[in-house]
């Protein structure tokens, strides 16, 4: 538990960096009497100039979809390409009050979000029933080590790396309340000291590019 609140406050030194991200995602596939599990892999891209500037680029490996998000400390925007649909709203002045608006009104959560919260929440942490050290392994020329925590409704296990910069390497969750156990993983490569353009974070509409509106979950929308 040390090791997890000790990475959150080395992240929250670092203001500002690039992540690339290898993941994969279990989906529950139902055909008839059949259920299974069916795994996605995404690449997604994350450049963060903290408090208030946040690019996301994610891409799939099963088709040639991807997204793009734009904040620039004054409006978000989500972008769908090759169809180009796009929606910008208003946004709060940094990403923490970002992810918390998006989640709050349109049941969005922000991409990478674990980055942010993960040892962050006091009340987060009460849910961890168990923690153990498991060892230290190499990941992307790096030596981290790895721990496993068990929730009620998940397991989950982190790679930190080791060091002066306790980074996540790795990150895997396991949802228990399907009996399929579907799982989330991420393989997470740094760079904390990029050169970033101000201009990454603006947001210029392509070509025949068609604006659509966020719908709301809460209220009259």
């Amino acid at each position: 538990m040390d090791a997890l609140v000790k990475m959150s406050a080395y992240m929250q030194t670092v203001k500002q960096f690039v992540v690339d991200v290898d993941s994969t995602t279990d989906q529950i596939m139902v055909d008839g009497a059949t259920t299974q599990l069916v795994q996605s892999s995404h690449d997604t891209k994350l450049t963060v100039r903290r408090p208030d500037h946040l690019k996301a680029d994610i891409s799939s490996s099963a088709s040639d979809s991807s997204r793009h998000v734009f904040f620039d400390g004054k409006h978000f925007t989500l972008i769908t390409e090759p169809r180009n649909f796009y929606a910008t709203v208003d946004a709060p002045a940094t990403i923490k009050d970002l992810m918390s608006d998006l989640e709050t009104k349109y049941g969005i959560d922000l991409p990478l979000s674990d980055i942010f919260t993960l040892g962050a929440n006091p009340e987060d942490m009460k849910r961890v029933i168990s923690a153990a050290y498991i060892g230290d392994e190499v990941l992307n020329g790096d030596t981290c080590s790895h721990y496993a925590y068990h929730e009620s409704a998940v397991d989950w296990q982190l790679w930190i790396k080791k060091g002066d910069q306790p980074l996540p390497c790795k990150l895997n969750i396991v949802t228990l309340a399907e009996k399929e156990r579907p799982q989330y993983t991420a393989v997470y490569r740094w760079n904390i000291n990029p050169e970033i353009d101000q201009k990454t974070f603006e947001f210029s509409a392509p070509k025949n590019a068609r604006q659509i509106e966020f719908v709301q979950v809460n209220g009259a929308h």
